[in-house]
């Protein structure tokens, strides 16, 4: 059984889920500026639409366009069998149009999000599919009794117009939690519509959904015993969400101190700072050497000279180790595109077989549905990995402002860390008037990305807080002192 932990400070929201044996399981970071997000729904204005790519740019209020491809602009999706439809870009989207649009793919790299036109609404067991007709049930649910019970039941409490995805945690749910869940997924649905109704393009229309729903919604519920939260107002709100879901894990919703750090009172504070180093140690000895790249991710792995036994015998055990390990890094980092794995040589010619193998055992439980392509005639093993939320490493980092090629703290992130240091200070000190001394470029842009964080600091402080730009702190430090007043 895992719990899931929840830590809220300003402008930004983690969670946790640890299993059993107190290891990560998943790891999310939320944060106020994030919308443009996979399943973001905006009123958007198409920008252009180019024919010979058959695809359309349309206008989110984002840096970079998005891009709206043929097979995403219609209506509904094109499943196969029989003639293949001779549509045109041109036949569904012109130029100056109003389109109600979702991102499929966050934006990264220079490039625009990725776009659909069919928009849909996702909860904890189903994905209603407004407009889209049809029920689809999660290849992992493969019984088929129970798949066909679920069809069964859905055509029921379907409208016409409505379709759904059944996913793998709907399994064993009976009629009233899936009846539930259609109804509020409905209204999503009409606030959507709504929202757009009262807009003008470009807007965000898809409204507030809290970031622990997100994540459930993201990564599952299933096998969750509690709810650590750190915060009361959200851990309120949470469990009147799950109450209404018919989700609420046996343990309930359990309020932790706010005045400590609730990663350390549950001993994961070390494993998810961990999550930025490129070097994972493996229980044996060896160790995997983790580098993104905009192209692609490789994964190195080494038996680190590990001995007490064969070559081969240590060879086969390193990377049976990595495989466990590869699978739970993709999912704490958020890792997505193409991955290279390139693992330690083995004698015989089965060995890539068994690691492709043992690769998709443990991918199997993944709720972003990785694709292991093989092994290349080089040896190495080659992993699809979709792209549901931008990587954990974009998130928290930058190229680094000395070196250029590096990368370092984003400022954003240490002005983050250093609102958290704040309160820390507060709490430890109700006395204190805090002010925050930090390089201007965390100053600058604590002030503009997360001018939304700030304010809710000096709403908790009840003063505003005095920042300091300091050319002489490096930009990845800071300090918490007394406001000169």
């Amino acid at each position: 059984m895992a719990t899931l932990i929840v830590r809220v400070r300003p402008g930004e929201t983690r969670i946790a889920r640890k299993g059993e044996d107190g290891r990560l399981q998943d790891f999310a970071i939320y944060r106020d500026q994030s919308a443009g997000l996979v399943g973001d729904v905006f009123l958007g204005r198409v920008k252009k639409v180019i024919p010979a790519m058959e695809a359309a740019f349309v206008g989110i209020g984002a840096d970079r366009d998005g891009f709206l491809a043929l097979p995403e602009a219609r209506p509904q999706q094109y499943m196969g069998g029989g003639e293949a439809p001779r549509d045109r870009i041109a036949d569904h989207v012109h130029e100056g149009e109003a389109v109600l649009v979702q991102v499929l793919a966050a934006a990264r790299d220079g490039k625009g999000a990725k776009l659909t036109r069919r928009v849909n609404v996702t909860g904890a067991f189903l994905v209603l599919t407004p407009g889209d007709p049809g029920i689809r049930v999660s290849k992992r649910i493969r019984d088929d009794a129970e798949r066909n019970r679920l069809r069964a039941l859905l055509s029921g409490l379907l409208k016409g117009d409505e379709g759904c995805v059944v996913r793998s945690g709907a399994e064993g749910a009976g009629a009233k939690t899936l009846q539930g869940e259609i109804d509020l997924l409905r209204a999503r649905w009409a606030d959507i519509q709504g929202h757009a109704a009262e807009q003008s393009p470009p807007a965000l229309v898809s409204g507030d959904v809290p970031a622990t729903i997100q994540f459930l919604t993201e990564n599952g519920h299933g096998g969750l015993i509690k709810i650590v939260v750190d915060d009361p107002i959200t851990a309120g709100r949470l469990e009147n969400d799950l109450k209404i879901l018919d989700a609420l894990p046996p343990g309930g919703v359990e309020r932790a101190p706010t005045s400590a750090d609730v990663f350390e009172l549950q001993g994961i504070a070390d494993e998810v700072a961990s999550l930025m180093s490129a070097d994972v140690r493996l229980p044996g000895g060896g160790s995997l050497i983790i580098e993104e790249t905009a192209a692609v991710t490789t994964v190195d792995v080494n038996t680190g000279g590990t001995g007490g036994g064969r070559a081969g015998d240590v060879a086969l055990s390193t990377n049976l180790q990595a495989m466990k390990e590869i699978a739970r890094q993709m999912r704490l980092r958020n890792l997505a595109g193409l991955i290279v794995i390139d693992f330690v040589s083995m004698s015989g010619k089965d060995g890539p077989g068994r690691m492709v193998t043992a690769l998709k055992d443990v991918l199997a439980l993944d709720p972003a549905s990785p694709q292991v392509l093989g092994t290349t005639r080089g040896g190495l093993l080659e992993v699809t990995r979709p792209r549901r939320r931008p990587p954990l490493s974009t998130q928290v980092m930058a190229p680094c402002p000395v070196c250029q090629t590096g990368r370092a703290e984003a400022p954003l992130s240490v002005g983050y860390r250093a609102l958290d240091r704040v309160l820390a200070e507060v709490w430890a000190q109700p006395s204190l008037i805090p002010a925050l001394r930090a390089h201007p470029s965390v100053t600058c842009a604590l002030k503009d990305e997360g001018q939304a964080a700030l304010d809710e600091m000096e709403s908790k402080l009840g003063q505003p807080l005095e920042l300091v730009p300091d050319e002489a702190i490096a930009p990845g430090q800071f300090r918490v002192e007394p406001a000169q007043r």
